[in-house]
C-alpha cells in the first residue's frame, strides 16, 4: 500500500469515527438547553489537524510519483525509480515539510569533490542545484509539493550518476573498453541510495563503488599532486640543444634543475652543482659567485644531477643513462597540465576493471613492459615482456581471460598470413629452408598431424591457405619452450622465446601481438604451484627434455592484458609513452561524454 493510500485510508477511517461519536438524541438535548455554558469539543477538529498533517506527505507523493512517469530506463533513472518505489515515493532529501535534510550537504560536498577522481563536477549539476539549495534555505515559507518532488528526484539521480561512473566509468561499452573474461557484476545502485539517505552516510556508500585496487587510490593521489603542480604554475620548459651529460657546462642546466625539483626528481636543497663528487673540478669552482650565490644558479651538470635525471628516466620508461638527449628532453617538456590529463584518463581505465580481479592472477601492463603475477593481491612475480608491433594490426589486444592450460616444448602454429607472406618467399629461394628452420607441412594443426613433404605443389597450397605451416618444439622454436595459453578470440597467449636479447630494449613492440615473457620457468612454477608434483626440477625438465607435454591447470587463473600509460610504484608516477595512440581515443570518448552530460544536467535542473 503506497503511503498515499495509507494517509487516504487513516483520514477516511477518522472521519467515520467522528460520524458516530453522538447519536440524534444527544444532539437535540444540546441544543434544547443554550443556557448551558458547558461547551462540547468539535469532534472534528482532531480529524482536520490529523488530514493537514498528511496532506503534504500526499502531496508530495503524488508529485513523486507523477514525476517518476517522465524517467527512462536507463541506468541511473532505472535506480532512481526503483528506490522511490521501495519507499512509497517518499523523499529522499526532504522531510515530511519540505525542509532540507542533512544528507543534502553531505551530497553536494560529494560532488564538489569529484574532480579529486578525475571526473567532470558540472557532469552532475552541481552549480545549479547547489544554488536551488541555497535559495530554499533562504525562502520564508515551505515549497510546494512539486517543487520538492523534482528538486528530490534531481538530487537523486545526481547521486546515482556519480556513483556509476565511480564504479564502471564513464566511456560505455564499445572498441574501447576491454572485454574481461568475466562481466562486470552489476551494482545495487538504488541499495547505494538507500544506503546514502536512509542511513546518512553519503560518503561511505560511494566509497563502496570506488575501484578498491591500490593502483586507483595511489593515482587518485598522484592527480592531486600534479594538479597541485598545474596551479603552481607548472615546470619550466627545457630548451632544445647539444647532449647534457655529466661535467658539462651549459646555459639550459639551472632551467634543468628548476624543471627535475618541480616534479620531484630532484630533493631541494640537494642540486649542489658543485659538489665533492666531482674532485678537482668542484674545488676549483667553490669560490665563484655562481657556486655561493645559490644552487640552481650552476651551470655545471654534475653527478647528483645525473642521478636527478636517472630518476626522471625511470619513472617515464626511457633508457637510464643520466644523459638528456632527445628522447630524454621530449619527456622532460610534456606540459605538467598534459600530465595531468594523462592521469585522468588512466584513472577512467581503472574504472572498467572488475572489483574482483581474483586471489591469483597474471597482469602485464602493455605500455610498460612488464609482467606482474599477483598472490592474495600482493605482487608475488615480476618481468620484462615483449609486446606487439604499433603497426599491421599487430598490437596486442586489452581484454581478459582465464588460463588454462600450460604447453612445453610446444608447436608454433604459424598464422596463415605469416606463411604465406614471409616463409613462403624464403622457401622458394631456398628448398632447405624448412627444415633448417624446423618447419614443416601439415593439413591441420593438432599433435597428432601428418607431415607432408616439402614440394613446389603443397608449398603453393600454404601460400593459398589450403595447408599449413608448424615449427617444431625446441629451443629454436619461435615459442621457446612453453606456452600459457588462456583461450580467446584473439589466438593470443603468453610464451617464452628464444630471441632473448630483446629483453635489454628499452621498447620492447617486436611480436606479432602475443606476449613474450622473460622469465618463462619462474612463470611456469607460479602457475603450476597448484598442481600437485610440479616443483622446479619437474618443469626444469619438461622444458630442456623430451617431447610435446600439455598440463592442465587444477585451478584456472585469470590474465588481464592492460593499458596503463600512467601508473604509480615504488619508484613513484611512472608515465609511459602511449605505444598505441589509445590515450587520445579515450580523451575524446570522455569530452563527448562530459559534454552530453553536462546538457542534459543542465536541462534537468532548469526544467525544475
Amino acid at each position: 500500500m503506497t503511503i498515499f493510500n495509507r494517509w487516504l485510508l487513516a483520514g477516511l477511517c477518522v472521519l467515520a469515527a467522528a460520524g458516530c461519536s453522538s447519536t440524534p438524541d444527544e444532539q437535540t438535548t444540546t441544543a434544547s438547553t443554550p443556557a448551558s455554558k458547558t461547551t462540547t469539543a468539535d469532534p472534528t477538529s482532531d480529524t482536520k489537524r490529523q488530514r493537514d498533517s498528511a496532506a503534504p506527505e500526499i502531496a508530495q507523493a503524488r508529485a513523486i510519483a507523477s514525476a517518476l512517469d517522465d524517467l527512462t530506463d536507463e541506468t541511473v533513472d532505472h535506480a532512481v525509480a526503483g528506490y522511490y518505489r521501495n519507499h512509497d515515493n517518499e523523499p529522499a532529501w526532504f522531510d515530511a515539510r519540505g525542509r532540507v535534510r542533512p544528507e543534502i550537504k553531505t551530497l553536494l560536498d560529494a560532488l564538489s569533490r569529484a574532480d579529486r577522481q578525475g571526473l567532470v563536477i558540472t557532469d552532475y549539476g552541481y552549480d545549479a542545484l547547489a544554488e536551488r539549495i541555497e535559495r530554499m534555505d533562504a525562502a520564508p515559507g515551505p515549497l510546494d509539493a512539486e517543487t520538492v518532488a523534482a528538486l528530490d528526484i534531481r538530487l537523486s539521480q545526481a547521486f546515482v550518476s556519480y556513483a556509476v561512473d565511480l564504479h564502471q566509468g564513464r566511456v560505455g561499452e564499445g572498441e574501447l573498453r576491454p572485454r574481461w573474461y568475466e562481466d562486470l557484476p552489476p551494482a545495487d545502485y538504488a541499495g547505494a541510495l538507500e544506503r546514502a539517505t536512509r542511513d546518512g552516510d553519503v560518503d561511505a556508500a560511494l566509497t563502496e563503488l570506488r575501484p578498491p585496487h591500490d593502483g586507483y587510490t595511489r593515482l587518485v593521489k598522484a592527480l592531486a599532486d600534479y594538479r597541485a603542480i598545474v596551479d603552481a604554475g607548472g615546470w619550466p620548459q627545457v630548451s632544445d640543444g647539444p647532449l647534457l651529460e655529466t661535467g658539462v657546462r651549459d646555459s639550459r642546466v639551472p632551467t634543468l634543475r628548476k624543471r627535475l625539483q618541480a616534479s620531484g626528481d630532484l630533493t631541494p636543497g640537494a642540486e649542489t652543482g658543485e659538489n665533492i663528487d666531482d674532485g678537482v673540478d668542484a674545488l676549483e669552482t667553490m669560490d665563484k659567485p655562481e657556486a655561493a650565490a645559490g644552487n640552481t644558479r650552476s651551470q655545471r651538470y654534475d653527478a647528483q644531477l645525473a642521478r636527478a635525471v636517472e630518476h626522471f628516466q625511470r619513472r617515464h620508461g626511457l633508457k637510464v643513462d643520466g644523459k638528456v638527449g632527445s628522447g630524454t628532453l621530449a619527456a622532460l617538456n610534456v606540459p605538467a597540465r598534459q600530465r595531468a590529463r594523462q592521469i585522468e584518463i588512466n584513472l577512467e581505465r581503472w574504472r572498467w576493471l572488475p572489483a574482483d580481479l581474483g586471489d591469483r592472477y597474471v597482469m602485464v601492463n602493455i605500455p610498460e613492459y612488464r609482467l606482474r603475477a599477483y598472490e592474495d593481491s600482493k605482487p608475488a612475480l615480476e618481468m620484462r615482456v615483449v609486446v606487439g608491433e604499433s603497426y599491421d594490426d599487430r598490437a596486442t589486444p586489452v581484454f581478459s581471460d582465464a588460463m588454462e592450460y600450460v604447453v612445453f616444448r610446444p608447436y608454433w602454429n604459424v598464422p596463415a598470413g605469416i606463411a604465406a607472406d614471409e616463409i613462403v618467399p624464403e622457401v622458394r629461394k631456398n628448398s632447405g629452408y624448412l627444415e633448417e628452420k624446423n618447419y614443416e607441412i601439415v593439413a591441420q594443426f593438432t599433435p597428432e598431424a601428418e607431415v607432408l613433404p616439402n614440394t613446389p605443389d603443397n608449398i603453393d597450397k600454404v601460400a593459398a591457405g589450403e595447408l599449413y605451416v608448424r615449427q617444431r618444439g625446441g629451443s629454436s622454436n619461435a615459442l621457446g619452450l612453453v606456452k600459457f595459453m588462456f583461450p580467446n578470440e584473439y589466438a593470443v597467449y603468453l610464451h617464452d622465446s628464444p630471441a632473448e636479447q630483446l629483453f635489454s630494449r628499452t621498447q620492447r613492440d617486436f611480436s606479432h601481438g602475443c606476449v613474450r615473457v622473460e622469465q618463462p620457468a619462474q612463470l611456469a612454477e607460479f602457475v603450476l604451484a597448484g598442481n600437485p608434483g610440479w616443483d622446479a626440477t619437474r618443469i626444469d625438465s619438461a622444458l630442456h627434455e623430451g617431447d610435446r607435454e600439455r598440463v592442465q591447470l587444477d585451478e584456472s587463473i585469470p590474465v588481464y592484458l592492460a593499458y596503463w600509460t600512467a601508473f604509480v610504484d615504488d619508484v613513484g608516477v611512472n608515465f609511459r609513452a602511449d605505444l598505441y595512440e589509445n590515450d587520445p581515443r579515450v580523451e575524446a570518448a570522455l569530452r563527448q561524454v562530459n559534454r552530453t552530460t553536462s546538457d542534459n544536467s543542465t536541462a534537468r535542473i532548469g526544467s525544475n
